[in-house]
């Protein structure tokens, strides 16, 4: 069947699906575009010149800050370490001297060293992964496609499904990973030649590598659209119908307190929204509990908020754990001399070398980032693949109810063969007396 045949199997299946309800939503849109014409086009001609919106690249941009103690340059002392931050920025903007960390002022504000730092030394305060992942989620839940997308491609205010940010390679390869677990709606907006012509130069290899590993790891593709003419901006047939049944089942109610039946969609998605960071939250706990927050010379372990994100996709799809590709380092006790270079190293504090020598890594707070191999100069660590379903948290509330379902099932299971037994012996009686 070719692809062609497939898109119109299902159309055709969709169409199907609708019913009466789709009906009344449709002639309810085209209803009110009517009646709010006229009130548009009296708007948009006593609109102040001075107060209308317009399109500003430098909304969707901001300078990146650094937290030193995170770096592992700073933590080492070394710069064979990592360079990711300083081959990712396309005008050397990040420079790393005297122990610290520093974002130059002829920043382009592209965001690229903070979607390459593994332990998120660099960030910024309105684009860090976690809101990055709200902000997209919150389109693709409620529009049919959501469009990621940079200032030089859109050019224009976005619409309620697209999301515009400096460049599309600042969002980090496990961002990707969580949002293409989560949602198979997302695309990404970039005409032809658009990377070409384009100042932030390193932007294209940074966001091609991060999709493709996300892809892969996911067992998902990610959508591309170069023509703006192919875009579309409906909202989900469930945000729809959710929109329009509180209409009707809130009519009264809205005449008394004036409440808006539209929110109701919107508030959907918030709920949605608030579950997964909830969900993130109680991750962080969970493995606080399970494996302890702090090492064994009381030093805080950090869960970078990229790695929350591929957990909680993994914790609502552990099958996808065989797709990732992750490395961990693993000691060869009768190299290591006890030295602590690799503790020392380790920012986010997964491996530790405690008062005997031992010498233990927790793949969760591991970033991969092969620092500790770099500092061992005896040898003994070496990065091999993890398994990552080690990550898979085990969720006590879930794993409570399902105690509470397999007890009331076996209840269940007991009192039917004790109803057996008593309609058995009753049979018996009844079969007696009619001898008799």
């Amino acid at each position: 069947m070719t692809d062609c045949e497939k898109d119109v199997e299902r159309g055709e299946a969709v169409a199907e699906k609708r019913d009466f309800l789709d009906d009344l939503i449709d002639l309810q849109s085209d209803w009110r575009a009517l009646s709010d014409m006229p009130a548009n086009v009296v708007n948009s001609l006593v609109e102040d010149p001075e107060n209308r919106k317009v399109f500003n690249p430098a909304d969707y941009k901001e300078k990146p800050f650094a937290n030193s103690n995170r770096c592992l340059r700073v933590a080492s002392g070394r710069e064979d370490v990592c360079s990711r931050c300083l081959d990712a920025c396309p005008v050397a903007a990040v420079t790393i001297r005297n122990k610290s960390v520093r974002i130059e002022d002829d920043c382009r504000k592209c965001g690229l060293c903070a979607a390459v730092c593994p332990t998120e030394a660099i960030t910024t305060r309105r684009h860090t992964p976690r809101q990055v992942y709200d902000q997209i989620a919150r389109a693709a839940s409620a529009y049919e496609q959501c469009y990621v997308t940079c200032t030089r491609a859109l050019k224009r205010i976005p619409k309620g499904n697209e999301v515009v940010l400096a460049c599309v390679g600042a969002v980090p390869r496990d961002l990707w990973f969580s949002l293409m677990a989560d949602y198979g709606n997302i695309n990404v907006y970039l005409p032809v030649g658009i990377c070409d012509r384009c100042r932030t130069t390193t932007g294209e290899e940074a966001y091609s590598d991060a999709i493709a590993t996300a892809e892969e790891w996911a067992d998902a593709s990610m959508g591309l659209e170069a023509d703006e003419r192919d875009m579309t901006h409906e909202y989900t047939r469930a945000y729809k119908r959710s929109q329009f049944v509180s209409g009707a089942l809130h009519s009264a109610e809205r005449l008394v307190t004036r409440t808006n039946p539209a929110l109701a969609g919107a508030q959907a998605v918030a709920r949605k929204i608030s579950d997964h960071s909830k969900r993130l939250d109680q991750i962080t706990r969970e493995l606080e509990s399970a494996v302890g927050g702090k090492t064994s010379s009381n030093r805080q372990r950090y869960l970078t908020q990229g790695r929350k994100l591929m957990m909680g996709a993994l914790q609502h799809d552990p099958g996808l754990a065989e797709f990732v590709r992750l490395e961990a380092p693993v000691c060869d006790s009768s190299l290591c001399t006890m030295c602590g270079d690799c503790a020392q190293v380790c920012t986010t504090h997964a491996i530790d070398v405690d008062k005997r020598g031992n010498v233990s890594v927790k793949p969760a707070y591991c970033v991969s980032c092969g620092a500790c191999v770099t500092v061992c100069e005896d040898g003994a660590l070496s990065m091999e693949p993890m398994d990552v379903s080690e990550l898979v948290v085990p969720d006590k509330a879930a794993e409570e109810i399902a105690r509470k379902k397999a007890q009331a099932k076996a209840k269940a299971a007991e009192y039917m063969e004790k109803g057996k037994e008593q309609l058995g012996r009753v049979a018996d009686v009844l079969e007696k007396l009619d001898d008799e």
